[in-house]
């Protein structure tokens, strides 16, 4: 992999927000699926700590094209890429079965997110399996008890609902 300061790990990679503004992030895979190339990408960002004070904490999403912008003389060969299952479009395993649900933070309570199999709670953005493994391995990410989802996301497959 690429050193940026000195530091071995996934190479550097511009990440445009959606105000337009621009910052660094690192670029841990890419994958082709049917309407075009993902990458995921690391941010690092502050999160809260349950004391009130607040620590580093790499944030990781998979976003479009539109939404990176490679640094100039900086090689991404090493990047684990993916390339498109065939399987009636795509695989049962890659198929969007579970949402998020981010819940803010108040006082006294850290936000978190929590994973939930398609149908549990309302959501407009579905995971695939591995969407919803990078997600639950967030800081303050948990699967949903009442839908299952970890025992669904175990599998491979979401239970029935």
């Amino acid at each position: 992999m690429d050193q940026e300061d000195g530091i071995p790990g996934p190479p550097p990679i511009f990440v445009v927000l959606p105000d337009g503004q621009e910052v660094r992030a690192r670029l841990h895979a890419r994958r082709q699926q049917q309407d075009g190339w993902r990458y995921q990408i690391g941010i690092q960002l502050w999160r809260d700590r349950a004391n009130g004070s607040a620590e580093a904490a790499e944030h990781r999403a998979w976003v479009s094209p539109a939404q990176v912008r490679p640094i100039p003389g900086v090689s991404y060969r090493d990047v684990p890429t993916r390339g498109p299952s065939r399987v009636d479009g795509l695989s049962q395993k890659s198929r969007p079965a579970w949402t998020l649900q981010y819940l803010p933070h108040r006082p006294g309570h850290p936000g978190a997110t929590l994973l939930h199999v398609i149908g549990c709670t309302p959501s407009d953005h579905s995971l695939d399996r591995e969407e919803a493994l990078a997600a639950l391995s967030q800081p303050r990410a948990a699967a949903c008890t009442e839908c299952d989802a970890a025992r669904s996301l175990a599998s491979g497959q979401p239970s029935a609902s």
